[in-house]
């Protein structure tokens, strides 16, 4: 249901809980579903993640929702089909790994967006360990697969760490020992979000460096796992508190996440931002803020909140090393660019990133989300310093359903429209 949300000058002022980590709960939810059982705590139920338990019934594993849990009764064998995994790319990547284990043909497909997204590299890696593949040159959604792959020894050009991620969980269970090099990639974060959850399922990966040394023929033993709050949606809450007041956020303990590094380029920009690591507990106030050059390389989902902030700072900061953003849910460097000019924003649209000017006073417009909820999360806060209307607002459910909510809490001023 499209839905357009209008976000007028607001302070906002008290506390509020982050949902749980996307990416932990994709990983806990893949993991327990190759288990024999496990129980998942606190995981997050949104458009994403939902594709995922979609998609793990569909290779054979059985779950139930008890109180906060989900309990798992994992698959013995992975089942082949046609499979739509939305909007999910991280569903999409590790699932052509697990479904090359097939010996029969599986069609991976996905929402409009998702098939804008390349996936050659993961499908050239997956043939040369024995995969079949069946699709246009660089294997966008929808193609077909099957194997079944065995161990060897592979390279790979990596344009996103999810394609690490699709091998971290498919080799282990293929037939005969692997070995992997990374020649380059992008979020490395995620990466090392993938090897925890494996290592508390018992999966045995010997990394140095970018090489990886994996034993086949191992088996997922995760028995129980509590999925910890989400940091990039965290940096929403933050930016809330940076832009308009004081937020507390709660709930908010240290992890592989390589976005709780907004705190730190918070703190870069002149922000008054303190993080208790052992309580949990993150206290953002209103503040002035100085121009930053930031890096993307590592953590390309701080970029539509971290670009809300420079908006408002004095001076020009540069975004760069983030061209991997072209390929995500959209063309995330082309789509903050177009929302900060159409609220009157001096930005400039770089190869491999943004250039933004600075403004002083009130923010006013209209933007779009493109159907990003990234986008949605970050420009609507511009509304808390003037007003903005934000069209397709719906696609928020993909990562945080209740943000608005949570910002009416708060105090912010929102009309659905």
């Amino acid at each position: 249901m499209l839905m357009d949300v209008i976000v007028r000058k607001s302070e906002v002022h008290g506390e509020a809980i982050p949902p749980p980590s996307k990416s932990y709960t994709h990983r806990a939810f893949i993991a327990a579903s190759l288990s024999r059982k496990c129980r998942v705590f606190n995981p997050l139920i949104s458009g994403d993640t939902i594709a995922t338990l979609k998609a793990c019934k569909g290779i054979g594993a059985e779950f139930k929702r008890s109180g906060v849990a989900f309990e798992f009764q994992g698959t013995d064998e992975i089942r082949s089909g046609y499979f739509n995994f939305e909007n999910s790319g991280t569903t999409l990547r590790i699932f052509t790994g697990l479904l090359s284990l097939c010996g029969d043909w599986s069609t991976l497909d996905g929402d409009s967006s998702l098939r804008t997204r390349p996936n050659r590299e993961l499908v050239l890696a997956l043939k040369k360990l024995g995969a079949e593949a069946k699709g246009e040159e660089n294997y966008r959604a929808p193609f077909r697969i099957r194997g079944p792959i065995k161990g060897g020894e592979v390279t790979i050009k990596a344009e996103s760490s999810q394609f690490i991620s699709s091998l971290l969980y498919s080799l282990p269970i293929a037939e005969g020992s692997s070995t992997f090099t990374v020649i380059s990639t992008k979020s490395r974060p995620y990466i090392d979000v993938t090897l925890e959850v494996l290592e508390r399922a018992g999966i045995r990966v010997e990394r140095e460096g970018d090489r990886f040394e994996i034993p086949g023929e191992q088996e997922f033993r995760l028995r129980d796992f509590r999925v910890p709050s989400d940091f990039s949606s965290a940096s929403y809450l933050i930016a809330a508190g940076v832009l308009a007041g004081e937020v507390r956020i709660l709930n908010a303990f240290d992890s592989k996440q390589g976005d709780k590094r907004i705190v730190e380029v918070c703190r870069e920009m002149g922000a008054d931002v303190s993080w208790e690591k052992d309580t949990g507990i993150i206290v953002a106030k209103k503040s002035g803020l100085s121009a930053i050059s930031f890096d993307a390389g590592d953590t390309p989902d701080l970029v539509p909140a971290i670009a809300v902030l420079c908006a408002t700072a004095e001076g020009v900061s540069e975004i760069y090393n983030a061209e991997h953003l072209r390929i995500k849910e959209i063309d995330r460097i082309s789509g903050i660019c177009r929302n900060l000019r159409a609220l009157g924003v001096e930005a400039e649209e770089r190869r491999d990133g943004l250039k933004i000017r600075g403004m002083k006073g009130e923010f006013r417009g209209t933007v779009d989300s493109f159907g990003d909820h990234r986008m949605v999360l970050a420009f609507s806060l511009l509304g808390l310093l003037g007003e903005v209307r934000c069209r397709n607002a719906q696609a928020v459910s993909v990562s945080y359903p209740n943000f608005f909510e949570d910002l009416k809490k708060l105090g912010a001023r929102i009309e659905f429209a």
